[in-house]
């Protein structure tokens, strides 16, 4: 079907319930998709720049048609809320709009028709929407991108299906793969009980759970299976090892999350040791966690020698300025924490004796 561009009013345009951007359950509401839209994906650049310099047609409103009337707009959603903010509609609900520019009456209605296209085909519309919002500027945040990975590789996880997707994308396999692998086992989580979206304290959690997904040591942990890849990457009986990466990670209601990208070079030692991942199931405390990984004895020496070599580089400078009240002090603070290390190094041996003892 050729490309036909058209005027359409704001009215008979709605929402496209399968957008990459919607995490959760909204059932097709598009007063629900409005809420989410403007509080949780914002468009206030768009309401500030559309009342300022007026609606422009550079990117297309892409549409198709609904099975009872109207349209869904494939792409263009967020402009689609923004002009209907400006135009006087809004989700109809008791949550806080955003600041909404005051326009004439004149400027509303111009507002109230845009142009749109439509005749897509699919294969054109997965790769313009592939490059503008997975890999160009624009990009969707990593929940997005697994999302569009996922429904649009349409079951097929082969290597070349993928490869030949992520060229349409202008990406590569490995991080096709990787979206696509973190997204299947937050699904697999879901669908044995370890998992409830709704649950989760913040929206943006899969960027994490895909970031902290990628160690070594995380897939170790998981025992994840990914070549090939299938619907269940992490093998059954691991699915409480999941559980407890999803609490870490995600957390819900109750208990926050643990772990944050950040984190990650740390996690990956506490996975990699016995007796410090124990620690961690039980106490949840990333930090004393590391005190029992065996890499700890290294750190220890390495901070020792930095203390001294610093130490050594003062030393020829020491004797000029050893009347200056800021180096007694700092001497003072040397002098008791290399008793307080002494003392944990020999034990009651680094105790001097008392007289006549």
């Amino acid at each position: 079907m050729p490309l036909k561009t058209f005027e359409v009013e704001l009215k008979d345009l709605h929402f496209d319930p399968h957008n990459p951007r919607l995490i959760g359950e909204f059932n097709g509401d598009d007063k629900k998709i409005f809420r989410y839209l403007i509080s949780d994906i914002g468009v206030d650049d768009l309401l500030q720049s559309i009342s300022t310099v007026g609606f422009i047609d550079g990117d297309p409103v892409i549409v198709r048609e609904r099975a009872k009337d109207g349209y869904f707009v494939i792409e263009g959603n967020r402009r689609l809320a923004a002009l209907k903010l400006l135009t006087g509609e809004t989700p109809e609900d008791d949550e806080p709009l955003p600041a909404v520019p005051a326009l004439s009456a004149d400027r509303i209605e111009r507002l109230k028709k845009i142009q749109v296209q439509t005749g897509w085909s699919d294969e054109r519309l997965q790769a313009y929407l592939g490059y503008k919002h997975v890999t160009a500027a624009r990009e969707w945040p990593p929940e997005a991108k697994a999302k569009f990975v996922y429904e649009h590789a349409k079951g097929d996880y082969s290597r070349d299906n993928l490869t030949k997707f992520a060229k349409t994308l202008g990406t590569n396999y490995a991080s096709l793969k990787r979206w696509l692998v973190a997204y299947l086992a937050l699904r697999q989580a879901e669908e044995n009980g370890k998992f409830e979206a709704s649950e989760a304290p913040s929206k943006r959690f899969f960027g994490t759970f895909y970031t902290l997904l990628g160690g070594s040591a995380a897939r170790e942990f998981l025992s994840l299976q990914d070549d090939p890849i299938t619907v269940t990457p992490v093998r059954v009986d691991h699915i409480d090892q999941l559980g407890e990466f999803v609490e870490w990670t995600i957390g819900n209601k109750k208990e926050p999350p643990r772990i944050n990208s950040r984190d990650q070079a740390k996690f990956e030692r506490v996975l990699s040791s016995p007796k410090a991942l124990d620690y961690f199931k039980v106490k949840r405390d990333l930090e004393g966690a590391l005190l029992y990984t065996e890499y700890t004895a290294g750190e220890v020496a390495g901070k020792l020698r930095e203390a001294t070599y610093s130490i050594d580089e003062c030393l020829p400078r020491l004797y000029d300025v050893r009347e200056d009240s800021t180096v007694r002090e700092a001497f003072t603070s040397f002098e008791q924490a290399y008793k307080k290390a002494r003392l944990n190094i020999h034990g009651d041996d680094a105790i001097p004796p008392k007289p006549n003892e």
